[in-house]
């Protein structure tokens, strides 16, 4: 957002802030539903699952905590895990072990690492980054002291929205036409929420008007089980014009119909921007 709409508050994440793997470990709904909640399911959707870390202290706490509703919790189709395999392996210490919470479609600041505690109780996390940092403000808070008025009236960020990458060739590069007049485009694409898996990338290089489908190059099931949280690999083969300043642009569909709009509303933080996907300043030769 800083770069494609005005200055926010917060860190430059660009395209790299992702990763897809596979993790293995018990349901938290499955751990739930062995314990001694004495909640009625009308209360489901008002309470929240927290997680605590207190291995140190934040920026900004003097632990690392988040939460989501226990309704996600206790549905086993949400697939949150407590992980304690990475990719068939025990977890390492950069990724959370012995163990940490996994909430796919759900943002990353919930899946909290080096996990010390599960809690269920009546109002989200107190955790400062619950509290006040991954929100989606209003635009008319503009600034720090604007938007103190809105933390505690704007619910944290859970699900996240759809996505998607053009991550070849990269934005400032040269590229080279080949005996058809076409370039080789790559990227990735990431569903909204619970809402996958991928079903359509489009691509167009002149700036929307028209688009083009690319060819999905991942699986939308694996032994059975539909992969709606995993992220999609595409490419595809695009005519393009001669000359500097060219742009590659990529817009994603999933299973629910979700799709990637132009540019979405400005916000304090900067965070859930999915405008289209974008390569840009390209040197077509």
């Amino acid at each position: 957002m800083r770069t494609k709409l005005k200055e926010v508050s917060g860190i430059d994440w660009f395209d790299g802030a992702v990763m897809n793997c596979s993790w293995t470990g018990p349901l938290l709904s499955s751990i739930l539903t062995h314990t001694s909640l004495s909640l009625p399911e009308s209360a489901y959707d008002t309470a929240h699952v927290a997680f605590a870390c207190y291995q140190t202290p934040t920026q900004e706490d003097k632990w690392y905590g988040a939460s989501v509703p226990l309704s996600r919790a206790m549905d086993p189709d949400a697939g949150i895990i407590l992980a304690l395999q990475m990719n068939g392996k025990p977890l390492s210490p950069n990724h959370g072990a012995p163990v940490r919470v996994v909430t796919p479609g759900i943002a990353g600041a919930r899946s909290v690492k080096w996990l010390d505690r599960v809690t269920v109780q009546m109002s989200e996390s107190e955790n400062f980054y619950q509290r006040h940092d991954y929100k989606i403000l209003p635009p008319e808070a503009g600034t720090a002291e604007e938007a103190e008025e809105w933390w505690d009236r704007v619910g944290a960020l859970q699900e996240m929205p759809i996505n998607s990458v053009v991550a070849t060739p990269a934005a400032d590069s040269r590229v080279y036409l080949d005996k058809n007049g076409e370039i080789e485009v790559k990227g990735y694409a990431l569903p909204s929420g619970s809402d996958g898996p991928i079903v359509k990338v489009e691509v167009s290089t002149d700036d929307g008007t028209s688009w083009q489908e690319a060819e999905l190059l991942e699986s939308k099931e694996a032994h059975g089980v539909e992969l709606k949280w995993a992220w999609c690999l595409w490419q595809a083969k695009v005519r393009i014009e001669k000359g500097s300043g060219r742009k590659v642009l990529s817009r994603a569909t999933d299973k629910s119909g979700n799709t990637q709009e132009a540019c979405p509303e400005w916000n304090l933080r900067g965070i859930a921007y999915n405008g289209y996907g974008e390569a840009s300043g390209l040197e077509v030769v």
